[in-house]
């Protein structure tokens, strides 16, 4: 039952400035350094590789790269396989990073 009252209950709820609110389900590309979202993308539909190639040119030193999902009322960010090898929860800083600017 909880289910058909949450988008009424995420619309009451304020959405504090500069951050975007995502649908449950909803996901993202994109690249995170120095707890600052570097770049993004709602095209899912491209690789982590194409990406960052179109956006950054290159993954630069230190940032990371993967997607970004909210699930119920979870953001989480997850890696690239390509870059890490893993689909794993990105490091905590990422996570931080990613929870200050999506709810």
């Amino acid at each position: 039952m909880r289910s058909l009252f949450e988008p009424f209950m995420a619309w009451l709820s304020p959405t504090p400035p500069g951050v975007r609110r995502l649908g449950n389900g909803e996901m993202l590309l994109a690249s995170v350094q120095n707890g600052a979202i570097i770049a993004q993308t709602f095209d899912i539909s491209l690789s982590h590789a194409e990406f960052v190639k179109r956006d950054l040119g290159n993954l630069p030193e230190g940032a990371w790269v993967g997607t970004i999902r909210k699930n119920g009322r979870q953001v989480v960010a997850v890696n690239s396989r390509t870059f890490y090898g893993n689909q794993l929860p990105a490091p905590q800083e990422v996570q931080d990073a990613v929870k200050a600017n999506f709810c």
